[in-house]
């Protein structure tokens, strides 16, 4: 049985059409109809995330690059800004169906690159220290660095993995905070 179907598509879709016509002053409330275009690009990427989340895929180079530029397209319309800058997810994203969707899909893409905060910490800095594992956290708290939970943690302090190819990017920047 799937974990998700079209159905949440349809409400993210809908949801973000809707406050984006109020906020332009170019659709009321009572205008919206409950039809959604279907041939949207939000929606295709949806479809395709929803159906990598319930595991209808495996893996290639091809279909990663798609999957990965349909995850990055929805992550802008949820939590994008018009400035670019880097934003911080709430922790209670991910206790929502979009959020477990997006996280089964991030493990998906990205299960090789993904370590623990304390692999983080011995990469960037040489050493798994606390002071170091605050400075991980601290470039987390800051959107330098994408998170994503682990489910199989129970632990909610021990369930953050972040990108391997982040961690060596900001460290050789010299990006991460003291």
């Amino acid at each position: 049985m799937a974990l998700f179907d079209s159905g949440l598509a349809r409400e993210v879709v809908r949801r973000h059409y809707l406050k984006l016509g109020e906020a332009l002053g170019e659709l009321a409330a009572e205008q919206l109809t409950e039809e959604v275009n279907e041939e949207s690009p939000l929606y295709q990427d949806m479809l395709l995330l929803i159906d990598v989340a319930n595991g209808r895929y495996h893996r290639s180079e091809e279909l990663i690059q798609q999957v990965e530029q349909a995850l990055t397209n929805l992550m802008e319309v949820l939590f994008g800004n018009t400035l670019h800058a880097g934003v911080t997810i709430p922790d209670s994203f991910w206790q929502t169906d979009i959020g477990t969707m997006v996280s089964q899909v991030r493990w998906w893409i990205s299960v090789d690159d993904l370590i623990t905060i304390s692999s983080a910490a011995a990469l960037a800095f040489g050493a798994n220290t606390q002071a170091n594992r605050m400075r991980i956290s601290r470039a987390i708290d800051k959107g330098l660095l994408e998170w994503v939970p682990d489910s199989s943690v129970m632990n909610p302090q021990q369930r953050k993995r972040v990108l391997r190819s982040q961690v060596e990017r900001l460290s050789e920047l010299r990006r991460l905070p003291e």
